[in-house]
């Protein structure tokens, strides 16, 4: 029987990237609150929200949590397709990092949405929902990891 040799020449960032080189998290993760927070802080003022600061308190670390739950699911589907069917490098190939890009896009919104804003109003839950998917979706998917080698 061959051994099949596996090499990794690509690492999926972030959270393949905070594997191999663990003090990353020392930057993704308060950078990751940062943002969070000042796309929450930006989404209140733009809304209207009267009592910004139980606001933000209220929801800061739920969004921060689902954020990252969502960038996880996203690189394991990278992860899936390449290691369960073989298809492709990770981080190089579009048609891996768009999808991938898209199932967190889409997580963000269905966590906070159902979840982090299910006691306001529909119309506050749809908006908040969005702009954190749209804006927080992990775009660094797209950077190709050939890159970082």
């Amino acid at each position: 029987m061959m051994k099949k040799d596996v090499k990794l020449y690509n690492v999926l960032f972030p959270f393949w990237m905070l594997l191999l080189f663990p003090q990353m998290w020392l930057i993704v993760l308060p950078g990751n609150f940062i943002i969070d927070s000042l796309v929450l802080l930006i989404s209140m003022a733009v809304l209207k929200i009267s009592d910004k600061k139980q606001w933000y308190k209220k929801h800061i670390l739920k969004i921060y949590a689902f954020g990252l739950l969502a960038d996880v699911i996203g690189s394991a589907y990278m992860l899936l397709m390449m290691v369960g069917f073989e298809l492709g490098r990770m981080g190089d190939e579009l048609y891996l990092t768009i999808p991938a890009l898209v199932i967190s896009a889409v997580m963000i919104f269905v966590l906070n949405y159902f979840i982090t804003f299910r006691k306001a109003d529909k119309g506050l839950r749809l908006k908040f929902a969005l702009a954190f998917a749209i804006v927080t979706a992990p775009y660094t998917f797209l950077i190709p990891s050939s890159w970082l080698y």
